[in-house]
């Protein structure tokens, strides 16, 4: 038996399984210390899964770490240096400071001399009513009884033509509520669930989310807005990139990734949003947050060109408080 809830967008269902946990939750000892954990697997519906923007200001969601993470998995990378550079604490999780061992977008393109996203869409293209479109990031020679910082809290992907739609269902062992799997597992997925619709022209369905064990750190147990954010309800058709061959090009995206988004692009979703919200990120870097807030009138994406500017507007809004003084913004970064 699981717990089921069906949403419409990750805000929505942010704010109502927090509130939720307080009713199915018990504390448990885990190896990263207590945490509230859910006494049954749980299994989320999101029936707009583009609806990816977690607008919550408490939980201060990292936009520009976020959507650079979907685009380096999409290239299929490991490497740690590119997402490190929006979110330094990713360091941590690197067994060599080189590579992560558990990185999805490695596992989906490269790992067993196979592209699982390129054959997945043949399948999709060719049998839609096939149940064997899936990715697997489970390794069990890797991953059984390895001593590893980062082994693969989600281990499987599945898709399943219904209805004329493409739903997608992520199965995952192990997932923290708050960073994983309503923070940068939502939208990671969801572009790859976007990107798959896109390269087999079917349109897009639900998006599932299967946890055995969901859970909250302490320290974040209560730590969210109560009234959720409705931009999405506000705002039900906005200018958007969709994640699909037209805007996006993974071999483009790779090259991204290596040079560390200073060259030109062709595709949409990197010269439009990507490349926008690199120089954006290289002026708070800088410290210089005007000019930072200024340059993120550049992202094409409604949604995300309004959450990166609601991050560092925060951080311009807390520098003031304490008298223009350069902050550590830094330490909750994803």
């Amino acid at each position: 038996m699981a717990m089921t809830w069906i949403f419409h967008d990750v805000n929505e269902a942010y704010s109502e399984i927090q509130i939720a946990k307080e009713h199915f939750t018990r504390w448990e000892e885990t190896r990263n210390g207590r945490a509230l954990v859910f006494q049954m697997p749980v299994l989320v519906t999101h029936t707009q899964p583009y609806r990816r923007v977690l607008f919550d200001a408490v939980r201060d969601a990292n936009p520009f770490f976020h959507y650079m993470e979907a685009i380096w998995m999409l290239a299929g990378y490991n490497s740690v240096r590119f997402p490190a550079y929006f979110a330094s604490n990713i360091r941590n999780y690197s067994d060599d400071g080189v590579v992560l061992h558990g990185a999805y977008g490695q596992r989906w393109r490269n790992t067993w001399g196979m592209d699982q996203i390129e054959m997945v869409c043949h399948i999709l293209k060719h049998q839609p009513e096939s149940r064997r479109a899936v990715i697997n990031m489970w390794n069990p020679p890797m991953d059984l009884e390895v001593d590893s910082k980062d082994i693969p809290c989600n281990t499987q992907i599945m898709f399943r033509v219904k209805d004329t739609l493409l739903d997608m269902t992520v199965i995952n062992r192990s997932n923290d509520l708050v960073w994983g799997m309503l923070g940068a597992n939502f939208v990671h997925f969801s572009c790859l669930h976007e990107y798959i619709c896109g390269v087999t022209s079917i349109p897009m369905g639900d998006f599932h989310q299967f946890s055995n064990n969901l859970h909250v750190y302490e320290g974040w147990e209560d730590k969210f807005e109560y009234v959720q954010s409705d931009w999405y309800v506000k705002n039900p058709s906005f200018p958007r990139w969709a994640f699909n061959p037209t805007n996006f090009d993974w071999v483009e995206a790779g090259e991204f990734v290596e040079d560390m988004g200073t060259g030109e692009y062709q595709c949409r979703i990197l010269r439009d949003n990507a490349r926008p919200m690199m120089d954006a990120w290289e002026e708070y870097k800088k410290d210089d947050l005007d000019k930072a807030i200024h340059i993120c009138g550049r992202i094409h994406d409604y949604d995300w060109k309004v959450a990166c500017r609601a991050w560092l507007e925060r951080r311009a809004a807390r520098r003031q408080e304490n008298g223009g003084q350069r902050l550590s913004d830094r330490r909750q970064p994803l």
